[in-house]
């Protein structure tokens, strides 16, 4: 039987997103003024700025909301970013049982080395689209196109129950031993 488990979780929001939103509006508002100025100056041809202005900031800060979809089947763990809830990318698939490390950021010894770093943290959405309590996760894993990696993403406890037989059994052991 196939196991399969998918979690959607939306990205923090950090400061540098805070700012990005009021550089946004700031540039916007901009426009439109001064396109009105350009108006009141003979230019009739102004008054497509703003419209143009207010499209592409309606745009640019949809395109900021970002959520994260994990789905683990039989050992494989997929993980997609989506832009703005309608565009799609997919950004990591990798085997469960590569993982070299596993477990709770801060209670799994990371490495020193230069690693490709992904980073897929969010707070999961349960049906009802309430923030429901997550723990951030690290793995470590060698992937064929990018190399030494490490990921850094928050499943909940029905992913982590999928992904977690198809560990490594030293890992297992790890997992037992800080439980």
């Amino acid at each position: 039987m196939d196991e399969f488990a998918e979690q959607l979780v939306k990205k923090y929001h950090s400061t540098k997103d805070d700012m990005k939103k009021a550089v946004i509006i700031v540039v916007t508002t901009a426009i439109v003024i001064v396109s009105f100025l350009l108006v009141f100056m003979g230019f009739p041809l102004a008054l497509v700025l703003p419209v143009c202005a207010i499209w592409a900031s309606v745009y640019l800060l949809k395109m900021l909301d970002v959520e994260y979809e994990y789905s683990c089947t039989n050992g494989s763990l997929d993980i997609d970013k989506i832009l703005g809830q309608n565009q799609r990318k997919s950004m990591l698939s990798v085997e469960v049982g590569s993982f070299t490390a596993y477990g709770k950021v801060g209670t799994v010894k990371e490495s020193d080395e230069d690693m490709t770093t992904f980073s897929a943290m969010g707070i999961s959405l349960m049906n009802d689209d309430e923030p429901e309590e997550t723990t951030e996760y690290y793995a470590e894993f060698e992937h064929p196109e990018h190399g030494r990696c490490c990921l850094y993403f928050s499943p909940d406890a029905r992913l982590r129950s999928a992904l977690e037989p198809f560990l490594s059994r030293e890992l297992k052991k790890q997992l037992k031993s800080e439980s």
